[in-house]
Protein backbone atom coordinates (compact mmCIF):
# COMPACT_ATOMS: atom_id res chain seq x y z
CA UNK A 1 0.00 0.00 0.00
CA UNK A 2 1.32 3.46 -0.93
CA UNK A 3 2.32 5.77 1.93
CA UNK A 4 0.74 8.73 0.14
CA UNK A 5 -2.49 10.06 1.60
CA UNK A 6 -2.86 7.33 4.22
CA UNK A 7 -4.30 7.50 7.72
CA UNK A 8 -3.07 5.18 10.47
CA UNK A 9 -4.38 4.22 13.88
CA UNK A 10 -3.32 1.70 16.47
CA UNK A 11 -6.00 -0.61 17.83
CA UNK A 12 -7.39 -4.12 18.06
CA UNK A 13 -8.85 -6.32 15.31
CA UNK A 14 -11.68 -8.65 16.27
CA UNK A 15 -12.93 -11.33 13.87
CA UNK A 16 -15.84 -13.54 15.01
CA UNK A 17 -14.51 -16.92 16.07
CA UNK A 18 -10.89 -15.78 16.35
CA UNK A 19 -8.65 -14.22 18.98
CA UNK A 20 -8.22 -10.45 19.08
CA UNK A 21 -5.11 -9.11 17.32
CA UNK A 22 -3.29 -5.92 18.39
CA UNK A 23 -1.72 -3.81 15.67
CA UNK A 24 -2.29 -0.88 13.33
CA UNK A 25 -4.96 -0.15 10.71
CA UNK A 26 -3.78 1.75 7.64
CA UNK A 27 -6.34 3.26 5.25
CA UNK A 28 -5.30 4.56 1.83
CA UNK A 29 -7.21 5.91 -1.14
CA UNK A 30 -8.35 2.56 -2.57
CA UNK A 31 -7.80 -0.03 0.14
CA UNK A 32 -7.12 -0.63 3.82
CA UNK A 33 -5.04 -3.19 5.71
CA UNK A 34 -4.45 -4.19 9.33
CA UNK A 35 -0.88 -5.02 10.33
CA UNK A 36 -0.31 -7.08 13.51
CA UNK A 37 2.15 -5.61 15.99
CA UNK A 38 5.74 -6.33 14.92
CA UNK A 39 4.82 -7.78 11.52
CA UNK A 40 5.13 -6.36 8.01
CA UNK A 41 2.51 -8.59 6.38
CA UNK A 42 -1.12 -7.56 6.88
CA UNK A 43 -3.48 -9.86 8.78
CA UNK A 44 -6.43 -8.63 6.71
CA UNK A 45 -6.61 -6.41 3.64
CA UNK A 46 -9.48 -5.33 1.42
CA UNK A 47 -10.36 -2.99 -1.42
CA UNK A 48 -13.08 -0.41 -0.82
CA UNK A 49 -15.07 -1.79 -3.76
CA UNK A 50 -15.55 -5.03 -1.76
CA UNK A 51 -17.26 -3.21 1.11
CA UNK A 52 -20.97 -3.70 1.73
CA UNK A 53 -21.44 -1.70 4.94
CA UNK A 54 -19.40 0.34 7.40
CA UNK A 55 -20.53 1.43 10.86
CA UNK A 56 -18.83 3.69 13.38
CA UNK A 57 -19.61 3.85 17.09
CA UNK A 58 -17.86 6.59 19.03
CA UNK A 59 -16.18 5.59 22.29
CA UNK A 60 -14.93 8.97 23.45
CA UNK A 61 -12.55 11.59 22.05
CA UNK A 62 -11.23 10.33 18.70
CA UNK A 63 -11.49 6.65 19.63
CA UNK A 64 -14.32 4.54 18.24
CA UNK A 65 -15.38 1.07 17.21
CA UNK A 66 -15.31 0.63 13.46
CA UNK A 67 -17.19 -2.30 11.87
CA UNK A 68 -16.53 -3.23 8.25
CA UNK A 69 -18.72 -5.78 6.44
CA UNK A 70 -17.60 -7.02 3.04
CA UNK A 71 -19.86 -8.25 0.25
CA UNK A 72 -19.00 -11.88 1.04
CA UNK A 73 -20.36 -11.29 4.60
CA UNK A 74 -16.86 -11.24 6.14
CA UNK A 75 -16.97 -8.95 9.19
CA UNK A 76 -14.08 -7.04 10.78
CA UNK A 77 -14.47 -5.11 14.04
CA UNK A 78 -11.77 -2.60 15.00
CA UNK A 79 -11.28 -0.78 18.32
CA UNK A 80 -9.19 2.22 17.19
CA UNK A 81 -7.67 5.17 19.01
CA UNK A 82 -8.20 7.35 15.89
CA UNK A 83 -11.32 5.62 14.68
CA UNK A 84 -13.08 8.81 13.60
CA UNK A 85 -10.27 9.77 11.20
CA UNK A 86 -10.06 6.26 9.79
CA UNK A 87 -13.82 6.24 9.23
CA UNK A 88 -13.69 9.64 7.46
CA UNK A 89 -10.78 8.48 5.29
CA UNK A 90 -12.49 5.32 4.07
CA UNK A 91 -15.89 7.00 3.73
CA UNK A 92 -14.35 9.76 1.59
CA UNK A 93 -12.67 7.34 -0.85
CA UNK A 94 -15.39 4.66 -0.81
CA UNK A 95 -16.94 5.68 -4.12
CA UNK A 96 -19.09 2.55 -4.49
CA UNK A 97 -20.92 2.91 -1.18
CA UNK A 98 -24.69 2.37 -1.38
CA UNK A 99 -26.84 5.49 -1.55
CA UNK A 100 -28.73 6.10 1.69
CA UNK A 101 -32.02 7.91 1.22
CA UNK A 102 -32.46 10.83 3.61
CA UNK A 103 -35.71 12.40 4.64
CA UNK A 104 -36.17 16.14 4.97
CA UNK A 105 -35.90 15.78 8.74
CA UNK A 106 -32.58 13.92 8.44
CA UNK A 107 -31.16 16.61 6.19
CA UNK A 108 -32.30 19.43 8.52
CA UNK A 109 -30.75 17.58 11.47
CA UNK A 110 -27.45 17.17 9.57
CA UNK A 111 -27.33 20.89 8.69
CA UNK A 112 -28.12 21.82 12.30
CA UNK A 113 -25.26 19.67 13.52
CA UNK A 114 -22.88 21.34 11.06
CA UNK A 115 -23.94 24.77 12.42
CA UNK A 116 -23.20 23.54 15.95
CA UNK A 117 -26.77 23.85 17.13
CA UNK A 118 -27.92 21.70 20.01
CA UNK A 119 -30.47 19.17 18.87
CA UNK A 120 -33.19 18.13 21.23
CA UNK A 121 -33.37 14.36 21.41
CA UNK A 122 -36.84 12.85 21.02
CA UNK A 123 -38.38 11.54 24.18
CA UNK A 124 -38.30 7.79 24.60
CA UNK A 125 -41.67 6.29 25.29
CA UNK A 126 -42.05 3.64 27.95
CA UNK A 127 -43.79 1.34 25.46
CA UNK A 128 -42.72 1.26 21.83
CA UNK A 129 -44.77 -0.45 19.17
CA UNK A 130 -43.05 -2.64 16.63
CA UNK A 131 -45.96 -2.52 14.19
CA UNK A 132 -47.36 1.04 14.12
CA UNK A 133 -49.71 0.06 11.27
CA UNK A 134 -51.57 -2.32 13.60
CA UNK A 135 -54.33 -1.04 15.84
CA UNK A 136 -54.05 -0.96 19.61
CA UNK A 137 -56.94 -3.41 19.79
CA UNK A 138 -54.97 -5.82 17.62
CA UNK A 139 -51.97 -5.52 19.94
CA UNK A 140 -54.13 -6.20 22.99
CA UNK A 141 -55.71 -9.24 21.34
CA UNK A 142 -52.35 -10.72 20.35
CA UNK A 143 -50.84 -10.24 23.82
CA UNK A 144 -53.98 -11.67 25.41
CA UNK A 145 -53.80 -14.82 23.26
CA UNK A 146 -50.08 -15.18 23.98
CA UNK A 147 -50.70 -14.78 27.71
CA UNK A 148 -53.40 -17.49 27.67
CA UNK A 149 -51.18 -19.94 25.81
CA UNK A 150 -48.23 -19.07 28.04
CA UNK A 151 -50.24 -19.79 31.19
CA UNK A 152 -51.50 -23.05 29.70
CA UNK A 153 -47.93 -24.15 29.00
CA UNK A 154 -46.47 -23.15 32.37
CA UNK A 155 -49.38 -24.51 34.42
CA UNK A 156 -48.17 -28.17 34.49
CA UNK A 157 -44.77 -27.05 35.76
CA UNK A 158 -46.31 -24.86 38.48
CA UNK A 159 -48.62 -27.70 39.51
CA UNK A 160 -45.68 -30.14 39.64
CA UNK A 161 -43.62 -27.84 41.86
CA UNK A 162 -46.67 -27.15 44.05
CA UNK A 163 -47.34 -30.89 44.45
CA UNK A 164 -43.75 -31.47 45.59
CA UNK A 165 -44.26 -28.89 48.37
CA UNK A 166 -47.63 -30.20 49.59
CA UNK A 167 -48.00 -32.13 52.84
CA UNK A 168 -49.54 -35.59 52.51
CA UNK A 169 -53.08 -34.49 53.50
CA UNK A 170 -53.20 -31.86 50.71
CA UNK A 171 -51.96 -34.31 48.07
CA UNK A 172 -55.23 -36.29 48.30
CA UNK A 173 -57.59 -33.32 48.59
CA UNK A 174 -60.26 -32.94 45.90
CA UNK A 175 -60.33 -30.72 43.97
CA UNK A 176 -56.53 -30.62 44.21
CA UNK A 177 -55.12 -27.16 45.02
CA UNK A 178 -52.60 -25.77 42.54
CA UNK A 179 -50.37 -24.39 45.29
CA UNK A 180 -50.13 -25.76 48.85
CA UNK A 181 -51.66 -23.86 51.73
CA UNK A 182 -48.83 -25.00 54.01
CA UNK A 183 -45.70 -25.46 51.86
CA UNK A 184 -43.13 -27.90 53.19
CA UNK A 185 -39.90 -29.50 52.00
CA UNK A 186 -40.58 -32.76 53.84
CA UNK A 187 -41.13 -34.58 50.54
CA UNK A 188 -37.57 -33.82 49.44
CA UNK A 189 -36.05 -34.76 52.80
CA UNK A 190 -38.06 -38.02 52.85
CA UNK A 191 -36.88 -38.74 49.31
CA UNK A 192 -33.23 -38.42 50.27
CA UNK A 193 -33.78 -40.53 53.39
CA UNK A 194 -35.36 -43.28 51.28
CA UNK A 195 -32.56 -43.10 48.72
CA UNK A 196 -30.01 -43.26 51.54
CA UNK A 197 -31.46 -46.54 52.78
CA UNK A 198 -30.63 -48.28 49.49
CA UNK A 199 -27.55 -50.50 49.50
CA UNK A 200 -26.31 -48.45 46.54
CA UNK A 201 -25.68 -44.81 47.64
CA UNK A 202 -27.75 -42.06 46.06
CA UNK A 203 -24.52 -40.39 44.90
CA UNK A 204 -23.70 -43.48 42.84
CA UNK A 205 -26.89 -43.15 40.78
CA UNK A 206 -26.16 -39.46 40.30
CA UNK A 207 -22.55 -40.08 39.18
CA UNK A 208 -23.71 -42.74 36.72
CA UNK A 209 -26.23 -40.37 35.16
CA UNK A 210 -23.83 -37.43 34.98
CA UNK A 211 -21.09 -39.58 33.41
CA UNK A 212 -23.41 -41.05 30.78
CA UNK A 213 -24.91 -37.63 29.99
CA UNK A 214 -21.61 -35.74 29.72
CA UNK A 215 -19.69 -38.36 27.71
CA UNK A 216 -22.65 -39.15 25.45
CA UNK A 217 -23.36 -35.47 24.77
CA UNK A 218 -19.71 -34.59 24.07
CA UNK A 219 -19.26 -37.54 21.72
CA UNK A 220 -22.51 -36.71 19.94
CA UNK A 221 -21.37 -33.10 19.54
CA UNK A 222 -17.99 -33.97 18.03
CA UNK A 223 -19.13 -36.80 15.74
CA UNK A 224 -22.29 -35.04 14.52
CA UNK A 225 -20.33 -31.81 14.01
CA UNK A 226 -17.60 -33.45 11.92
CA UNK A 227 -20.12 -35.39 9.83
CA UNK A 228 -22.25 -32.28 9.29
CA UNK A 229 -19.18 -30.26 8.26
CA UNK A 230 -18.30 -32.79 5.55
CA UNK A 231 -21.89 -33.06 4.30
CA UNK A 232 -22.43 -29.30 4.22
CA UNK A 233 -19.14 -28.09 2.72
CA UNK A 234 -17.77 -30.97 0.63
CA UNK A 235 -19.11 -32.89 -2.35
CA UNK A 236 -18.52 -36.65 -2.62
CA UNK A 237 -20.38 -39.64 -4.12
CA UNK A 238 -23.39 -40.54 -2.00
CA UNK A 239 -23.51 -37.19 -0.20
CA UNK A 240 -27.21 -36.58 -0.70
CA UNK A 241 -28.13 -40.25 -0.26
CA UNK A 242 -26.41 -40.34 3.12
CA UNK A 243 -28.22 -37.22 4.31
CA UNK A 244 -31.52 -38.63 3.05
CA UNK A 245 -30.94 -41.72 5.19
CA UNK A 246 -30.23 -39.49 8.20
CA UNK A 247 -33.43 -37.46 7.74
CA UNK A 248 -35.39 -40.70 7.29
CA UNK A 249 -34.06 -41.93 10.65
CA UNK A 250 -35.69 -38.92 12.31
CA UNK A 251 -39.08 -40.61 11.77
CA UNK A 252 -38.24 -43.51 14.09
CA UNK A 253 -38.57 -43.19 17.86
CA UNK A 254 -36.34 -44.86 20.41
CA UNK A 255 -38.91 -47.61 20.96
CA UNK A 256 -38.56 -48.73 17.32
CA UNK A 257 -34.75 -48.88 17.49
CA UNK A 258 -34.63 -50.44 20.95
CA UNK A 259 -34.41 -54.07 19.79
CA UNK A 260 -31.77 -53.43 17.05
CA UNK A 261 -29.69 -51.42 19.55
CA UNK A 262 -29.89 -54.25 22.08
CA UNK A 263 -28.83 -56.87 19.53
CA UNK A 264 -25.88 -54.77 18.36
CA UNK A 265 -24.72 -54.02 21.92
CA UNK A 266 -25.10 -57.71 22.80
CA UNK A 267 -22.91 -58.78 19.86
CA UNK A 268 -20.30 -56.20 20.89
CA UNK A 269 -20.38 -57.40 24.50
CA UNK A 270 -21.41 -54.00 25.83
CA UNK A 271 -24.67 -54.95 27.55
CA UNK A 272 -24.61 -53.99 31.24
CA UNK A 273 -21.98 -51.29 30.60
CA UNK A 274 -22.18 -47.53 30.25
CA UNK A 275 -21.34 -47.83 26.53
CA UNK A 276 -24.69 -49.48 25.85
CA UNK A 277 -26.17 -45.99 26.32
CA UNK A 278 -23.27 -43.80 25.24
CA UNK A 279 -22.52 -45.30 21.81
CA UNK A 280 -26.13 -45.11 20.49
CA UNK A 281 -26.21 -41.48 21.67
CA UNK A 282 -23.24 -40.70 19.38
CA UNK A 283 -25.32 -41.67 16.34
CA UNK A 284 -28.52 -39.74 17.16
CA UNK A 285 -29.70 -38.23 13.81
CA UNK A 286 -31.19 -35.02 15.24
CA UNK A 287 -27.76 -33.53 15.97
CA UNK A 288 -26.39 -34.22 12.50
CA UNK A 289 -29.51 -32.78 10.89
CA UNK A 290 -29.42 -29.51 12.87
CA UNK A 291 -25.68 -29.00 12.47
CA UNK A 292 -25.69 -29.70 8.74
CA UNK A 293 -28.58 -27.35 8.04
CA UNK A 294 -26.96 -24.58 10.10
CA UNK A 295 -23.49 -25.04 8.57
CA UNK A 296 -24.87 -24.59 5.06
CA UNK A 297 -25.43 -20.93 5.90
CA UNK A 298 -21.78 -20.45 6.89
CA UNK A 299 -19.83 -18.53 4.19
CA UNK A 300 -17.56 -20.87 2.24
CA UNK A 301 -15.13 -17.99 1.76
CA UNK A 302 -14.36 -18.10 5.48
CA UNK A 303 -13.28 -21.75 5.21
CA UNK A 304 -11.29 -21.13 2.03
CA UNK A 305 -9.45 -18.21 3.64
CA UNK A 306 -8.44 -20.38 6.60
CA UNK A 307 -7.28 -23.15 4.25
CA UNK A 308 -5.16 -20.68 2.27
CA UNK A 309 -3.59 -19.54 5.54
CA UNK A 310 -2.40 -23.10 6.08
CA UNK A 311 -4.97 -24.41 8.55
CA UNK A 312 -5.67 -28.14 8.45
CA UNK A 313 -9.20 -29.42 7.94
CA UNK A 314 -9.59 -30.32 11.59
CA UNK A 315 -8.24 -26.89 12.60
CA UNK A 316 -10.77 -25.25 10.26
CA UNK A 317 -13.53 -27.37 11.75
CA UNK A 318 -12.61 -26.82 15.41
CA UNK A 319 -11.40 -23.18 15.35
CA UNK A 320 -13.46 -21.64 12.54
CA UNK A 321 -16.62 -23.62 11.94
CA UNK A 322 -17.63 -24.70 15.45
CA UNK A 323 -17.44 -21.21 17.05
CA UNK A 324 -19.61 -19.84 14.23
CA UNK A 325 -22.32 -22.49 14.63
CA UNK A 326 -22.61 -22.14 18.40
CA UNK A 327 -26.43 -21.82 18.36
CA UNK A 328 -26.70 -25.16 16.54
CA UNK A 329 -24.56 -27.17 18.92
CA UNK A 330 -26.13 -25.54 21.96
CA UNK A 331 -29.50 -26.74 20.67
CA UNK A 332 -28.06 -30.19 20.04
CA UNK A 333 -26.72 -30.29 23.61
CA UNK A 334 -30.22 -29.55 24.91
CA UNK A 335 -31.73 -32.49 23.04
CA UNK A 336 -28.90 -34.85 23.94
CA UNK A 337 -28.91 -33.96 27.65
CA UNK A 338 -32.68 -34.30 27.80
CA UNK A 339 -32.54 -37.75 26.19
CA UNK A 340 -29.66 -39.15 28.27
CA UNK A 341 -30.70 -37.58 31.57
CA UNK A 342 -34.21 -39.03 31.37
CA UNK A 343 -33.25 -42.55 30.30
CA UNK A 344 -33.85 -45.37 32.76
CA UNK A 345 -31.62 -47.85 30.86
CA UNK A 346 -33.53 -50.76 32.36
CA UNK A 347 -33.26 -52.83 29.18
CA UNK A 348 -29.45 -52.69 28.77
CA UNK A 349 -28.06 -52.18 32.31
CA UNK A 350 -28.75 -54.77 34.96
CA UNK A 351 -26.16 -54.11 37.69
CA UNK A 352 -27.62 -51.94 40.44
CA UNK A 353 -24.34 -50.05 40.83
CA UNK A 354 -24.48 -48.94 37.16
CA UNK A 355 -28.11 -47.83 37.01
CA UNK A 356 -29.18 -44.24 36.48
CA UNK A 357 -30.87 -41.72 38.72
CA UNK A 358 -34.17 -41.91 36.83
CA UNK A 359 -34.34 -45.67 37.36
CA UNK A 360 -33.77 -45.25 41.10
CA UNK A 361 -36.46 -42.59 41.33
CA UNK A 362 -38.88 -44.77 39.39
CA UNK A 363 -38.40 -47.52 41.98
CA UNK A 364 -39.49 -45.05 44.63
CA UNK A 365 -42.53 -44.15 42.54
CA UNK A 366 -43.52 -47.81 42.63
CA UNK A 367 -43.64 -47.73 46.42
CA UNK A 368 -47.38 -47.05 46.64
CA UNK A 369 -49.66 -44.29 47.91
CA UNK A 370 -47.51 -43.54 50.97
CA UNK A 371 -44.74 -42.26 48.72
CA UNK A 372 -46.89 -39.92 46.64
CA UNK A 373 -45.10 -36.86 48.02
CA UNK A 374 -41.69 -38.40 47.33
CA UNK A 375 -42.83 -39.19 43.78
CA UNK A 376 -43.71 -35.52 43.22
CA UNK A 377 -40.32 -34.44 44.58
CA UNK A 378 -38.60 -37.01 42.36
CA UNK A 379 -40.41 -35.68 39.28
CA UNK A 380 -39.17 -32.16 40.03
CA UNK A 381 -35.57 -33.40 40.25
CA UNK A 382 -35.91 -35.34 36.99
CA UNK A 383 -37.24 -32.40 34.94
CA UNK A 384 -35.16 -29.68 36.62
CA UNK A 385 -31.91 -30.13 34.68
CA UNK A 386 -33.37 -30.15 31.11
CA UNK A 387 -35.66 -27.21 31.91
CA UNK A 388 -32.85 -25.09 33.39
CA UNK A 389 -30.58 -25.76 30.42
CA UNK A 390 -33.41 -24.84 28.04
CA UNK A 391 -34.17 -21.59 29.90
CA UNK A 392 -30.56 -20.42 29.67
CA UNK A 393 -30.24 -21.39 25.98
CA UNK A 394 -33.71 -20.69 24.59
CA UNK A 395 -32.64 -17.78 22.37
CA UNK A 396 -30.01 -19.96 20.68
CA UNK A 397 -32.53 -22.74 20.14
CA UNK A 398 -34.98 -20.40 18.42
CA UNK A 399 -32.17 -19.04 16.24
CA UNK A 400 -31.20 -22.56 15.18
CA UNK A 401 -34.77 -23.57 14.41
CA UNK A 402 -35.19 -20.48 12.23
CA UNK A 403 -31.89 -20.95 10.40
CA UNK A 404 -32.23 -24.71 9.83
CA UNK A 405 -35.23 -24.23 7.55
CA UNK A 406 -34.23 -21.07 5.66
CA UNK A 407 -31.82 -21.03 2.74
CA UNK A 408 -30.42 -18.01 0.90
Amino acid sequence: MSENNTVKSSGVLRIPGRKAVHGELVAGETSAAFYPRGKKEPAVEWQYVRMERMDNQRRGGTSSQLTVVLKDETTYVFELSRGLKLYSQMDKHWTTKPVVKMTRGDELRRLAELRGEQIEKPKKHLITRRHPNRSIGGDILIYLVLAIFGLAMVFPLIFLIGSSLKPLDELFRFPPPVWPNNPTTDNFSDLFVTMGQSWVPFSRYLVNTVFITVVGTFGHLVIAGMAAFVLAKYEFPGNRLFFTVVTTCLMFSGYVTGIPNYLIMSKLGMVDTYWALILPAFAAPIGLFLMKQFMEGLPTALIEAATIDGASRFRVFWSIVMPNVKPAWLTMIIFSVQSLWNTSAATVIYSEAKKTLVYALQQIQAGGVARTGEVAAANVIIVAVPILIFIFSQSRILETMASSGIKD
